[in-house]
């Protein structure tokens, strides 16, 4: 693949729309089969475009897995990969467009904490054949990990709240 581009906000009362932008050779993914919107275990282990939120100077974080199936996931943790619990969440809706050279995946959910977060933007990009890559705002040094404190990189202002 060429590039990812992530792009979104956050509105009123923790409303986040979020768009992922994959250039490349579309017809090189493995991506998986159109499914029902559920709540899913295991979307990271083929093409899957997540986030990462966290408070400033917390240890608490929060993962969610967007799926082009329109399956997702959502999940929080005590620290760093300890305590994982899955997060209570109205289901995000998840809208996928497939082009001869873009993938582009369209998330809206609601996110539990309107507080200002640091974010990490990420994806799991799997090819056909199996040859996986690990896309990040910033990776840690040695091998890809999203859930690395270094990888929540970006600062998200708080949410309106009317």
């Amino acid at each position: 693949m060429q590039s990812i581009i992530v792009s979104g906000s956050r509105g009123i009362a923790g409303f986040v729309t979020l768009r992922y932008h994959l250039t490349g050779d579309v017809a090189r993914l493995s991506l998986p089969a159109p499914a029902e919107p559920a709540r899913t275990d295991g979307l990271w282990a083929t093409t899957c475009f997540e986030l990462f939120t966290r408070d400033h100077d917390e240890d608490v974080y929060r993962e969610y897995n967007f799926s082009p199936s329109g399956q997702w996931a959502a999940y929080s943790f005590e620290g760093y990969r300890e305590g994982m619990s899955a997060i209570d969440i109205w289901a995000p809706r998840i809208t996928t467009q497939v082009k001869d050279d873009a993938l582009i995946v369209d998330v809206n959910f609601v996110a539990p904490h309107l507080t200002p977060q640091m974010v990490g933007a990420c994806a799991v990009i799997e090819e056909k054949g199996g040859a996986t890559s690990y896309w990040a705002l910033v990776h840690p040094p040695g091998k890809p990990d999203f859930h690395h404190r270094s990888c929540f990189a970006f600062e998200l202002p708080g949410a309106v709240v009317e």
